[in-house]
């Protein structure tokens, strides 16, 4: 007989032997946890998930910093896969340690009071609001949440102006300021990622695809089955009866086609 801890994790111990609850070991977790920055809405890759995979539970959990529980092994503590905001002109080649696929490239958005002007505007761009009090810029790649919500409670006090990216501005839910989209300054690109010692786990690459957009129908775990390779002689061999079907289709052609009637006139049969 094994011991129980309180919180349920078994014990690789025998009771009597001493053991206590310090000595126990959480069992592996199962299936995939998502981490995601605010700005992401992961709902419509969760529910594709849960359609084709039933079996295997998705979590999602919106954090400050994803990348700093990513896990590098399945099963433990921390985030499989995580979506992440980068600067738009990042290398394309991923950050050491991860693997990492670019998505799109975020619209970046003006922050001010809810009765500023700026809100007759559909777009603008920092010449449209010269003379405007700015706030001292918020870094979302590495500023936690409460510092931007702190930053946007002065906007929302009419102390200055504030540039987020947009789908991050909407995240906040704030009702007592007003964004409009602006052009003309640097922008923020979203990724997924996940640790580079976890390539090629199938479950990650299945999450990945469907991300990227992979149907059912293309999932690599679909039923349908991979074709056989072919050889080089075969590949020639199939090339060489295909010409071959060509040239007797358009010989027969030939011969069929010299007693039938020409295009009238000798013009296209497209009408104009």
């Amino acid at each position: 007989m094994v011991c129980t801890s309180p919180a349920g994790y078994r014990c690789g111990v025998k009771s009597g032997d001493g053991a206590d609850a310090d000595a126990c070991i959480a069992p592996r977790r199962h299936g995939l946890a998502i981490g995601y920055v605010p700005g992401v809405q992961p709902d419509k890759w969760l529910t594709r998930w849960r359609e084709r995979h039933s079996d295997v539970p998705v979590t999602a959990r919106r954090v400050g910093d994803p990348l700093a529980s990513l896990a590098d092994e399945p099963g433990v503590d921390g985030f499989d896969v995580i979506f992440f905001r980068e600067a738009a002109d990042a290398p394309r080649s991923a950050p050491e340690g991860l693997l990492r696929i670019p998505l799109y490239t975020e619209t970046m958005a003006v922050l001010a009071e809810k009765e500023h002007e700026l809100g007759a505007f559909d777009a603008l761009t920092p010449d449209d609001l010269a003379g405007e009090q700015w706030l001292d810029p918020v870094d979302t790649l590495t500023a936690t949440p409460e510092e931007v919500s702190a930053a946007v409670d002065l906007v929302a006090a009419n102390v200055g102006l504030l540039v987020l990216p947009l789908p991050y501005a909407r995240s906040l839910s704030r009702r007592d300021v007003v964004g409009r989209p602006l052009e003309g300054v640097p922008a923020t690109r979203m990724g997924v990622a996940w640790s580079a010692a976890r390539e090629g786990e199938g479950l990650i690459d299945e999450f990945v695809g469907i991300v990227r957009g992979r149907s059912a129908a293309s999932s690599r775990g679909g039923a349908e089955a991979p074709r056989e390779k072919r050889s080089a002689r075969e590949k020639t061999e199939a090339k060489a009866r295909a010409r071959a079907e060509r040239a007797g289709r358009g010989g027969r052609g030939a011969q069929g086609g010299q007693g039938g009637r020409g295009v009238r006139g000798g013009r296209s049969g497209r009408r104009r």
